[in-house]
């Protein structure tokens, strides 16, 4: 399993490192901007050119008010930082079984003194791991650019419930994708359904938000169980938002096992 976890690594190095600095510096920046630009008093001058629906949905769901520490937190909850964490946890899940398959390598990974559920035990163990650092990598950048520029600063409390809303959403994104790779032969593939997935899931939430009538949708959506507002600004992770995020991951990592094991390879 280590020389496994080992090859992983290696595949996903490059790739894994560009996204934690990406994450960690959007954070970074998006302090330099608030500290130097009076960003609140210009998104209230363009929403006022808005409907009365979007207007609500920017300054209650995303700014809280659009005071600062509200704008910092929307940093957290923007498509960018969103889109990053998925691409990390999506690639590895699309690369784990599919994207072997592909390059010719799952027949001689499966040929080592390994059982299938401990190579897809490994795979998910690494996932997460590398998951929770991306999660951290982005916290620094946002705690790094308070510090620096002086803005007042989040509760350590408050970081780490961020964290893991943050760390659990991206997890069951990988384990979605991973259930879609037990499927597939080619990575490419696996990891468009997946990116799909998200973003309609995205994009349901946002609907859900601005549209009444279609807030029947937002408890089919992932991200309606993601706040970093309400984490940063309210100090609360709902149990309820765990409860569904560690649902999600367990379901689909037991389903990509029974399947998994099941299937011919390649």
């Amino acid at each position: 399993m280590f020389n496994l976890a080992l090859h992983i690594a290696r595949r996903h190095a490059l790739f894994l490192v560009v996204s934690m600095c990406l994450l960690a510096g959007f954070q970074y920046l998006l302090c330099v901007v608030v500290s130097t630009v009076n960003l609140g008093a210009a998104i209230e001058e363009i929403t006022k050119s808005l409907p009365p629906a979007v207007q609500s949905l920017m300054s209650e769901q995303f700014f809280y008010g659009l005071s600062t520490r509200g704008i910092l937190a929307f940093g957290w909850n923007h498509p960018i930082a969103l889109a990053l964490g998925a691409a990390v946890g999506i690639v590895l899940a699309a690369r784990a079984i599919a994207g072997e398959v592909e390059s010719g390598g799952m027949e001689l990974l499966l040929s080592q003194p390994l059982s299938r559920s401990q190579y897809l035990v490994t795979q998910c163990l690494l996932a997460l791991g590398v998951l929770a650092i991306v999660s951290f990598a982005g916290i620094i950048g946002t705690m790094l650019g308070q510090k620096v520029f002086r803005l007042e600063l989040f509760g350590l409390k408050s970081l780490l419930k961020l964290t893991i809303s943050f760390f659990l959403l991206q997890s069951s994104l990988f384990a979605f994708t991973l259930a879609l790779s037990v499927f597939g032969r080619e990575s490419g593939h696996v990891a468009t359904a997946g990116f799909l997935f998200a973003l309609i899931s995205y994009l349901i939430h946002v609907i859900g938000r601005m549209w009444s009538k279609a807030a029947f949708l937002l408890p089919y959506s992932l991200y309606n169980y993601y706040s970093a507002q309400a984490a940063l600004i309210d100090d609360r992770l709902a149990w309820k938002s765990i409860a569904v995020f560690v649902g999600v991951f367990f379901f689909s990592v037991g389903f990509a096992m029974w399947r998994f094991v099941r299937r011919d390879i390649p």
